[in-house]
Protein backbone atom coordinates (compact mmCIF):
# COMPACT_ATOMS: atom_id res chain seq x y z
CA UNK A 1 0.00 0.00 0.00
CA UNK A 2 1.68 3.43 -1.18
CA UNK A 3 1.69 5.92 1.83
CA UNK A 4 2.16 9.83 1.15
CA UNK A 5 3.78 12.59 2.87
CA UNK A 6 5.24 15.77 2.01
CA UNK A 7 7.14 16.16 -1.16
CA UNK A 8 8.62 20.06 -0.45
CA UNK A 9 7.57 22.62 2.25
CA UNK A 10 7.53 24.85 -0.99
CA UNK A 11 5.40 22.52 -2.70
CA UNK A 12 1.75 22.33 -0.81
CA UNK A 13 0.07 20.65 -2.98
CA UNK A 14 2.62 17.82 -4.22
CA UNK A 15 3.19 14.50 -2.11
CA UNK A 16 5.26 11.99 -2.04
CA UNK A 17 5.46 8.09 -1.84
CA UNK A 18 7.72 5.68 0.11
CA UNK A 19 10.20 3.99 -1.82
CA UNK A 20 8.74 1.20 -4.00
CA UNK A 21 10.44 -2.04 -4.44
CA UNK A 22 10.50 -3.15 -8.22
CA UNK A 23 10.94 -7.00 -7.19
CA UNK A 24 11.70 -8.12 -11.20
CA UNK A 25 15.52 -5.54 -10.36
CA UNK A 26 15.74 -5.31 -6.62
CA UNK A 27 15.49 -1.12 -7.18
CA UNK A 28 13.17 1.21 -5.90
CA UNK A 29 10.41 3.73 -7.32
CA UNK A 30 8.73 6.27 -5.61
CA UNK A 31 5.20 8.19 -6.86
CA UNK A 32 4.98 12.02 -6.79
CA UNK A 33 1.10 12.98 -6.97
CA UNK A 34 0.09 16.44 -7.91
CA UNK A 35 -3.10 18.02 -7.45
CA UNK A 36 -5.18 21.33 -8.48
CA UNK A 37 -5.21 23.74 -5.65
CA UNK A 38 -8.30 25.45 -6.94
CA UNK A 39 -9.51 23.38 -9.84
CA UNK A 40 -11.79 20.51 -10.95
CA UNK A 41 -9.61 17.78 -12.17
CA UNK A 42 -10.28 17.68 -15.86
CA UNK A 43 -6.91 16.16 -16.76
CA UNK A 44 -4.49 13.36 -14.97
CA UNK A 45 -0.53 13.02 -16.37
CA UNK A 46 1.24 10.21 -15.71
CA UNK A 47 4.92 11.25 -15.95
CA UNK A 48 7.94 9.53 -15.88
CA UNK A 49 11.45 10.69 -13.99
CA UNK A 50 9.51 12.25 -11.97
CA UNK A 51 12.48 13.37 -10.15
CA UNK A 52 13.05 15.87 -12.66
CA UNK A 53 9.90 17.91 -12.90
CA UNK A 54 8.87 19.89 -9.88
CA UNK A 55 12.21 20.73 -8.26
CA UNK A 56 15.89 21.77 -9.39
CA UNK A 57 17.34 20.06 -6.42
CA UNK A 58 15.73 17.10 -6.45
CA UNK A 59 16.55 16.72 -10.19
CA UNK A 60 19.15 13.81 -11.50
CA UNK A 61 21.51 16.33 -13.85
CA UNK A 62 20.47 19.69 -12.72
CA UNK A 63 17.80 20.55 -15.32
CA UNK A 64 13.72 20.30 -14.50
CA UNK A 65 10.53 21.05 -16.12
CA UNK A 66 9.64 23.91 -13.58
CA UNK A 67 6.29 22.02 -13.75
CA UNK A 68 4.17 23.33 -11.04
CA UNK A 69 4.24 27.19 -12.74
CA UNK A 70 3.72 25.82 -15.96
CA UNK A 71 0.72 23.59 -14.78
CA UNK A 72 -0.92 26.62 -12.45
CA UNK A 73 -0.88 28.85 -15.38
CA UNK A 74 -2.60 26.33 -17.80
CA UNK A 75 -5.30 25.68 -15.33
CA UNK A 76 -6.10 29.74 -14.92
CA UNK A 77 -5.84 30.43 -18.54
CA UNK A 78 -7.54 27.38 -19.87
CA UNK A 79 -9.98 27.08 -16.84
CA UNK A 80 -8.78 23.04 -16.09
CA UNK A 81 -6.95 21.17 -13.28
CA UNK A 82 -4.51 18.85 -13.49
CA UNK A 83 -4.03 15.37 -11.45
CA UNK A 84 -0.32 14.41 -11.67
CA UNK A 85 1.33 10.76 -11.04
CA UNK A 86 5.01 10.48 -11.52
CA UNK A 87 7.02 7.76 -10.94
CA UNK A 88 10.69 8.36 -10.35
CA UNK A 89 13.68 6.80 -12.10
CA UNK A 90 16.09 4.79 -10.24
CA UNK A 91 19.78 3.60 -10.88
CA UNK A 92 18.18 0.43 -13.26
CA UNK A 93 16.86 3.15 -15.52
CA UNK A 94 18.11 1.65 -18.82
CA UNK A 95 16.49 -1.56 -17.97
CA UNK A 96 13.89 -0.37 -16.36
CA UNK A 97 12.77 2.31 -18.96
CA UNK A 98 13.75 0.19 -22.24
CA UNK A 99 10.95 -1.60 -23.90
CA UNK A 100 12.83 -2.78 -26.59
CA UNK A 101 15.41 -5.10 -25.04
CA UNK A 102 17.75 -7.21 -27.72
CA UNK A 103 18.44 -10.50 -28.07
CA UNK A 104 15.21 -12.06 -26.37
CA UNK A 105 16.37 -10.18 -22.52
CA UNK A 106 14.03 -9.91 -19.83
CA UNK A 107 11.53 -6.67 -20.56
CA UNK A 108 11.65 -4.95 -17.40
CA UNK A 109 10.24 -1.86 -18.76
CA UNK A 110 6.45 -3.53 -19.54
CA UNK A 111 6.37 -5.36 -16.45
CA UNK A 112 6.96 -1.22 -14.67
CA UNK A 113 4.78 -0.37 -16.51
CA UNK A 114 1.98 -2.75 -15.94
CA UNK A 115 3.23 -2.56 -11.93
CA UNK A 116 1.96 1.33 -12.59
CA UNK A 117 -1.21 0.85 -14.09
CA UNK A 118 -2.59 -2.26 -12.82
CA UNK A 119 -1.39 -1.87 -8.94
CA UNK A 120 -0.54 1.01 -8.14
CA UNK A 121 -2.49 3.87 -10.38
CA UNK A 122 -5.89 2.49 -8.74
CA UNK A 123 -5.08 2.71 -5.81
CA UNK A 124 -3.79 6.56 -5.64
CA UNK A 125 -6.60 6.80 -7.93
CA UNK A 126 -9.18 5.83 -5.21
CA UNK A 127 -7.31 7.41 -2.51
CA UNK A 128 -7.65 10.44 -4.09
CA UNK A 129 -10.76 9.83 -5.73
CA UNK A 130 -10.07 10.37 -9.10
CA UNK A 131 -12.92 8.88 -11.85
CA UNK A 132 -10.20 8.35 -14.55
CA UNK A 133 -13.49 8.00 -17.15
CA UNK A 134 -14.45 11.27 -16.71
CA UNK A 135 -10.65 12.84 -17.98
CA UNK A 136 -8.62 13.63 -20.05
CA UNK A 137 -5.63 11.36 -19.76
CA UNK A 138 -2.16 11.90 -20.68
CA UNK A 139 1.24 10.15 -20.39
CA UNK A 140 4.38 12.27 -21.19
CA UNK A 141 8.36 11.60 -21.29
CA UNK A 142 11.58 12.42 -22.19
CA UNK A 143 14.30 10.88 -23.95
CA UNK A 144 14.10 7.14 -22.56
CA UNK A 145 11.47 8.26 -20.69
CA UNK A 146 9.66 9.37 -24.02
CA UNK A 147 10.05 5.58 -25.34
CA UNK A 148 8.00 4.56 -22.05
CA UNK A 149 5.00 6.85 -22.62
CA UNK A 150 4.79 5.42 -26.28
CA UNK A 151 4.70 2.19 -25.12
CA UNK A 152 2.63 2.83 -21.96
CA UNK A 153 -0.24 3.89 -24.16
CA UNK A 154 0.73 1.06 -26.75
CA UNK A 155 -0.43 -1.54 -23.25
CA UNK A 156 -3.02 0.76 -22.31
CA UNK A 157 -4.73 2.84 -24.89
CA UNK A 158 -6.81 4.77 -22.55
CA UNK A 159 -4.12 6.92 -22.09
CA UNK A 160 -4.19 7.96 -25.80
CA UNK A 161 -2.48 11.50 -25.47
CA UNK A 162 1.21 10.81 -25.53
CA UNK A 163 3.38 13.44 -24.87
CA UNK A 164 7.58 12.06 -26.22
CA UNK A 165 9.80 14.94 -26.16
CA UNK A 166 13.28 13.45 -27.55
CA UNK A 167 12.84 10.18 -27.31
CA UNK A 168 15.93 7.91 -26.94
CA UNK A 169 14.75 5.69 -30.02
CA UNK A 170 18.13 3.87 -30.46
CA UNK A 171 17.74 1.78 -27.56
CA UNK A 172 15.98 -1.46 -29.53
CA UNK A 173 15.80 0.03 -32.67
CA UNK A 174 13.80 -0.32 -34.99
CA UNK A 175 11.54 -1.80 -32.28
CA UNK A 176 9.60 1.61 -31.26
CA UNK A 177 9.27 2.25 -34.92
CA UNK A 178 7.84 -1.70 -36.04
CA UNK A 179 5.73 -1.29 -32.30
CA UNK A 180 3.80 1.77 -33.74
CA UNK A 181 1.06 -0.22 -35.46
CA UNK A 182 0.03 -1.55 -32.28
CA UNK A 183 -0.76 2.56 -31.39
CA UNK A 184 -4.82 2.66 -31.06
CA UNK A 185 -6.60 4.69 -33.95
CA UNK A 186 -7.22 7.06 -30.95
CA UNK A 187 -4.66 7.98 -30.14
CA UNK A 188 -2.36 11.47 -30.26
CA UNK A 189 1.06 11.52 -30.12
CA UNK A 190 3.02 14.50 -30.04
CA UNK A 191 6.46 14.36 -30.51
CA UNK A 192 9.67 16.34 -30.39
CA UNK A 193 13.52 16.62 -31.25
CA UNK A 194 15.73 19.52 -31.06
CA UNK A 195 18.55 20.33 -33.26
CA UNK A 196 21.55 20.32 -31.12
CA UNK A 197 20.95 17.00 -29.01
CA UNK A 198 24.27 15.21 -30.30
CA UNK A 199 26.10 15.48 -27.13
CA UNK A 200 24.04 13.17 -25.43
CA UNK A 201 25.82 10.41 -27.30
CA UNK A 202 29.37 11.07 -25.91
CA UNK A 203 30.73 9.77 -29.40
CA UNK A 204 30.14 9.87 -32.72
CA UNK A 205 27.35 7.71 -33.96
CA UNK A 206 28.92 6.04 -36.67
CA UNK A 207 30.98 4.12 -33.76
CA UNK A 208 28.67 3.21 -31.43
CA UNK A 209 25.61 1.92 -33.91
CA UNK A 210 24.88 0.09 -37.43
CA UNK A 211 25.63 1.99 -40.43
CA UNK A 212 23.16 0.24 -41.74
CA UNK A 213 20.26 1.62 -39.93
CA UNK A 214 18.15 4.11 -41.85
CA UNK A 215 18.75 7.20 -40.66
CA UNK A 216 21.27 10.11 -41.17
CA UNK A 217 25.00 9.25 -40.01
CA UNK A 218 26.39 12.78 -40.97
CA UNK A 219 26.29 14.01 -37.58
CA UNK A 220 25.18 13.25 -34.32
CA UNK A 221 22.63 16.06 -34.76
CA UNK A 222 21.03 14.95 -37.61
CA UNK A 223 21.26 11.17 -36.30
CA UNK A 224 18.92 11.94 -33.66
CA UNK A 225 17.02 14.12 -35.84
CA UNK A 226 16.32 11.38 -38.21
CA UNK A 227 15.45 8.92 -35.93
CA UNK A 228 12.96 10.57 -34.56
CA UNK A 229 11.52 11.70 -38.12
CA UNK A 230 11.23 8.37 -38.50
CA UNK A 231 8.69 7.88 -35.61
CA UNK A 232 7.10 10.42 -36.95
CA UNK A 233 6.98 9.21 -40.45
CA UNK A 234 5.67 5.96 -39.46
CA UNK A 235 2.78 7.44 -37.12
CA UNK A 236 1.76 9.43 -40.46
CA UNK A 237 2.11 6.39 -42.33
CA UNK A 238 -0.39 4.46 -40.19
CA UNK A 239 -2.60 7.15 -40.34
CA UNK A 240 -2.28 8.81 -36.50
CA UNK A 241 -2.83 12.01 -35.03
CA UNK A 242 0.95 13.63 -34.89
CA UNK A 243 1.77 17.17 -33.41
CA UNK A 244 6.02 17.19 -34.41
CA UNK A 245 8.28 19.65 -33.08
CA UNK A 246 11.78 20.30 -34.45
CA UNK A 247 12.70 23.00 -31.46
CA UNK A 248 15.72 24.71 -33.75
CA UNK A 249 18.96 24.91 -31.15
CA UNK A 250 16.96 22.38 -28.75
CA UNK A 251 19.07 20.51 -26.57
CA UNK A 252 18.56 17.57 -24.60
CA UNK A 253 17.47 18.75 -21.29
CA UNK A 254 14.52 20.31 -19.29
CA UNK A 255 14.65 23.50 -19.70
CA UNK A 256 14.47 22.89 -23.56
CA UNK A 257 11.47 20.90 -23.23
CA UNK A 258 9.34 22.82 -20.96
CA UNK A 259 8.03 24.99 -23.58
CA UNK A 260 7.29 22.38 -26.24
CA UNK A 261 5.47 20.25 -23.15
CA UNK A 262 3.56 23.85 -22.94
CA UNK A 263 2.69 23.83 -26.33
CA UNK A 264 1.49 20.20 -26.69
CA UNK A 265 -0.65 20.20 -23.27
CA UNK A 266 -2.24 23.15 -25.04
CA UNK A 267 -3.78 21.26 -27.57
CA UNK A 268 -4.72 18.36 -25.23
Amino acid sequence: MLLFSEYDKSLDNIYSSQPVVDINLGDTNTYLVRFPKFKKVTHIILAFDAENLFLKEKSSYGYFFNLEPLLSNLEESKNCGYFVVAITSNSSRQKQYNPYPRNGKENFATKHIESILETNLPQICSDYDIELSNLKKIVMGASMGGLMSIKTSILYPVFNNIISLSPAFWFGYPGVVNDLVNLSKDSTCNISVGTKEKDVFGDDVRNIFPNDWDLDFSDNNNFYISGVERIKKELELKGLRTNFILQEEGKHNETYWNPILKQFLLSI
